[in-house]
């Protein structure tokens, strides 16, 4: 990689690199050491963490981003009078296979020495962060319904696991929505088991439909769903219950099967392991079912 490029043509500074004498960019030991932190992981938002750990420790920086991969990977605190280095990261590709771009912020211009260093680190780090998208790939193989496309219960399981790391490491919310599907036993036995693929492949099409790239959505068994929404009070897990509740009413196709869905909510709290989050969220469930189907309740 040529830092002499235009790669460079978006920093927000003129002279972005300080005169300096060139030489060695990092020793070996340095580059040992490097290269043995980033190999520790394969979990990219892990690997970005630790990426910009490293970069602290080589360069006055005060962010980094890998919000082309996932809005959520910013890292730091970067500020307006942050200097902008913006790099491609070759081989690596955003959810919508999109080439993506790594955000880096320095507190000050880097001078020529470092720009070497940074050279060395960031091509190591692409490198990774390739490797860690084809294992992501070939783990999501194993995680996802067949029948409906969306996550099975195993990558639910996963992805709560996260995303309580991530609460807690990061003190922010989320919520867990439980949706069971009113009548559907009818449909089976009305209309056969293959008419209840099609509902519950259509029901998985509607989720899609609904939610925001920073939700999930999960096949959790049977004809039951949950979705990991990025809500942080009642009334935005309220408001999503909603959408989706109204987008399955007003599915012309399952109105003709009598098919509705009901609704049990939580929000994360401080302290909440897997299961007292989902049991919550259950209960909730329950008691819609027991007062009548096609409605919604938090816990």
């Amino acid at each position: 990689m040529d830092f002499s490029t235009t790669i460079y043509d978006s920093t927000q500074h003129e002279n972005f690199y300080l005169p300096a004498s060139t030489g060695q960019a990092l020793s070996a030991s340095e580059i040992t050491s490097f290269i043995s932190e980033i190999l520790s992981t394969l979990e990219l938002e892990k690997l970005g963490e630790i990426y910009f750990r490293q970069l602290n420790g080589f360069f006055p920086t005060s962010g980094f981003s890998l919000s082309d991969i996932d809005t959520r990977w910013v890292y730091g605190n970067a500020t307006l009078t942050s200097t902008l280095v913006t790099l491609p990261l070759s081989g690596a590709e955003s959810q919508d296979g999109k080439p993506v771009t790594a955000h880096y912020y320095f507190t000050v211009p880097l001078a020529l020495s470092e720009r070497n260093a940074l050279e060395q680190l960031h091509m190591l780090f692409a490198k990774q962060v390739v490797q860690a998208q084809s294992f992501s790939r070939l783990h999501r193989m194993t995680t996802k319904d067949v029948l409906t496309g969306l996550g099975n219960r195993s990558g639910f399981d996963q992805a709560l696991v996260r995303q309580l790391g991530w609460a807690q490491r990061h003190e922010e919310g989320f919520s867990l929505l439980v949706i069971d599907l009113d009548n559907f036993k009818s449909v089976n036995d009305t209309h056969g088991h293959r008419e209840g693929d099609n509902v519950l492949v259509h029901v998985a099409t509607q989720l899609q439909q609904v939610l925001r790239d920073e939700d999930e959505a999960f096949r959790f068994g049977g004809d039951e769903f949950c979705c990991i929404l990025d809500c942080q009070t009642q009334q935005q897990l309220e408001c999503a219950a909603s959408r989706i509740q109204l987008s399955i009413n007003q599915s012309s196709y399952l109105r003709r099967m009598n098919v509705s869905c009901s609704l049990g909510g939580a929000i994360y709290r401080e302290g909440d392991d897997i299961g007292k989050l989902f049991d919550r969220a259950d209960a909730a469930l329950y008691k819609v079912k027991q007062s009548g189907k096609n409605s919604y309740l938090a816990a």
